[in-house]
């Protein structure tokens, strides 16, 4: 019998410190596999929100022009700002920052985390203390004929080989401590490794995986180059 791949999503995240998160599924973030909770994530958030004893925490700061979805988790000291919507199953930690006209649909953020304006992320995690500038987006699906019916299942390619994700919406996984210039687009499909540079104007391509402590910057062609960070 074949044993099917797992991939921890502790090799990229840390597990939420936030107290409320403790009896929910997503204390458990970190020791899960990422194909199993991308396909359970909505299930694993509906019981999540069951659990908690607010959805909303009162030191969050939400903008009068913010869009927030019935089903988003927010933490303590979360700031919201103008003109951006945040829906799905989304769990913002505590500390999140979010800047105006972005679009935040069924994506973790880890505590601490900063996106600047403009960014678009759908079926996404991102880790501790990330920092997301202007024009960012994860794409969720590849491209086809009828992009409303996506069926293309998206993979990773592991050093050791294919990672199948087991479902056609996956955006990126991206670690802790990642740092981003402007305009830049992810995957479908991309895991960018912890303390990850990727510089202005980069397009990291569909199932790419680049390990931890490498700086990605754009080439001519259409694809990325990475390389080990000095430290």
């Amino acid at each position: 019998m074949t044993i099917p791949p797992f991939l921890p999503l502790g090799n990229y995240l840390t597990n939420p410190a936030d107290p409320a998160l403790t009896r929910t599924p997503y204390a458990r973030l970190a020791s899960s596999d990422l194909a199993a909770w991308l396909t359970q994530w909505p299930d694993l958030h509906t019981q999540a929100l069951k659990t908690l004893p607010r959805r909303i925490h009162p030191t969050a700061r939400i903008h009068p022009t913010a869009i927030i979805g019935d089903d988003v988790i927010i933490g303590p000291d979360v700031k919201v700002w103008e003109f951006t919507t945040v829906r799905g199953h989304t769990l913002l930690a505590p500390g999140v920052s979010i800047g105006f006209n972005c679009e935040i649909t069924n994506t973790y953020l880890g505590a601490g985390t900063v996106l600047g304006h403009r960014i678009g992320l759908n079926r996404t995690l991102v880790g501790d203390h990330a920092h997301l500038s202007a024009d960012v987006m994860a794409a969720a699906i590849h491209l086809a004929a009828n992009m409303t019916q996506p069926s293309r299942d998206t993979f990773l390619r592991l050093p050791d080989g294919i990672y199948p994700c087991r479902t056609p919406r996956f955006g990126a996984l991206i670690g802790d401590r990642v740092q981003t210039g402007s305009r830049i687009t992810l995957g479908p499909g991309t895991a960018i490794g912890r303390s990850c540079l990727i510089h202005s104007h980069t397009a990291v391509s569909p199932t790419t995986v680049i390990p931890d402590h490498h700086t990605i910057t754009p080439t001519d062609s259409p694809t990325h180059h990475a390389r080990t960070r000095r430290t």
